[in-house]
């Protein structure tokens, strides 16, 4: 799922294309409690990207990369991030690539 509203600007070379240097990052977000979208660090949105290479249906230990998000999991088939210790689920999504 995409943010509505999200894009991207990339900076265009005279022919209309993109220059072929150009990096991509990808950002992973949550959604906090009062309804807005935060995004990960760029450690997690690392680790996130490379746990979804191995295995697409598998799920992401976020607390392997920062401890203080140790209680919790995101299930990468559902794209939901759920809290260990409590069992709630908390919004998580697949950015926009």
């Amino acid at each position: 799922m995409a943010r509505p509203g999200s894009g991207l600007l990339v900076p265009m070379n005279r022919v209309g294309y993109p220059p072929q240097n150009l990096a991509r990052v990808v950002v992973w977000e949550w959604l906090n409690e009062h309804g807005r979208w935060r995004p990960y660090s760029a450690a997690v949105c690392h680790h996130i990207e490379n746990v979804l290479k191995g295995d697409a249906r598998g799920s992401v230990v976020l607390g392997q990369v920062d401890a203080q998000l140790s209680p919790y999991i995101i299930d990468l088939q559902s794209m939901h991030q759920f809290r260990q210790d409590t069992g709630n689920r908390d919004g998580g999504r697949n950015p926009e690539r």
